[in-house]
């Protein structure tokens, strides 16, 4: 199994499918929907991302998940229900790691749709990324540049792994790139997964 630790310290009007995510960093969204209102709170629309707020102790006392703006949080423990795809949410993700690397760029496609990009240095980013999945073969696409590259080396996994408590319980990874500190320029893969609803 990989483990890997989820934790939010909560704080401030930043709102991400009614969940507050104010101390969230280093993340981007896609394809999202931003509200302003009336007292200056900042309030995010996006269906296809699940929400998960942990104390920063890691308990879980007060874990909820929101899948959309408007409905009500579920407790952790609820079963993964499928998406429109019929792929469980929280089933499949994409994860990277950095240890300590320079000068990289990864872009990551499933199915010709950019879910993920990761530089050199940046925060350790967990995505869920059933919303871009179809039951049978899936392509992915792990599209890099390296310049100047040094120190150790950068992961990005993609595989199956349930969210227990706050901390992301990955099986062995379909797919694992990795780029070290001899690479140079552009480089390309691509995987073809099997996934089943």
């Amino acid at each position: 199994m990989w483990y890997w630790l989820v934790s939010v310290a909560l704080a401030g009007t930043v709102y991400v499918n009614d969940v507050d995510v104010s101390a969230l960093r280093n993340t981007t969204l896609k394809n999202v929907t931003v509200q302003f209102d009336d007292k200056g709170d900042v309030h995010i629309t996006a269906p296809q991302y699940e929400i998960q707020v942990v104390q920063p102790d890691g308990k879980s006392s007060e874990t909820t998940t929101a899948t959309a703006a408007g409905t009500t949080p579920q407790p952790e423990t609820t079963p993964p229900e499928p998406s429109g795809n019929g792929i469980p949410k929280g089933h499949w993700w994409a994860v990277t790691e950095d240890d300590g690397s320079q000068g990289h760029t990864v872009d990551v496609f499933v199915n010709g749709t950019q879910v993920l990009e990761v530089h050199s240095g940046d925060a350790q980013k967990i995505q869920d990324i059933g919303p871009y999945l179809k039951p049978g073969a899936n392509q992915v696409t792990m599209r890099s540049t390296s310049q100047d590259a040094s120190g150790g080396a950068m992961y990005v996994y993609v595989g199956t792994g349930s969210n227990d408590d706050g901390t992301l319980m990955m099986d062995t990874p379909k797919v694992q790139f990795g780029l070290g500190p001899t690479r140079s320029g552009p480089y390309e893969r691509k995987y073809t997964v099997q996934v089943a609803p």
